[in-house]
């Protein structure tokens, strides 16, 4: 019997001495990709819409690219959850 993949507790911003975001443990992989997915296409959206304003659309390219980029690899981490882990079927 094959356990399924779960997160662990991470902070990623401390303010002083204070963790003030953490992400939380003890999601199953799939779900958190799913949400993580769910973000970075809002990311990436968002940036297509700034590429059309000509005084920021190199930098918002850029920072496309780069969201695009980060995007396929949650979307590659999410195939590899097989079914039996609780991923897509």
């Amino acid at each position: 019997m094959t356990t399924q993949p779960m997160t662990i507790c991470h902070e990623f911003h401390t303010q002083g001495l204070h963790s003030v975001l953490e992400a939380v443990g003890g999601i199953p992989v799939h779900e958190s990709l799913d949400a993580a997915t769910d973000r970075l296409e809002a990311v990436v959206a968002g940036l297509m819409e700034l590429m059309t304003e000509p005084a920021v659309t190199h930098q918002a390219t850029l920072i496309f690219y780069a969201a695009e980029s980060a995007l396929a690899l949650v979307y590659a981490a999410h195939a590899g959850v097989g079914p039996e882990q609780g991923g897509a079927v």
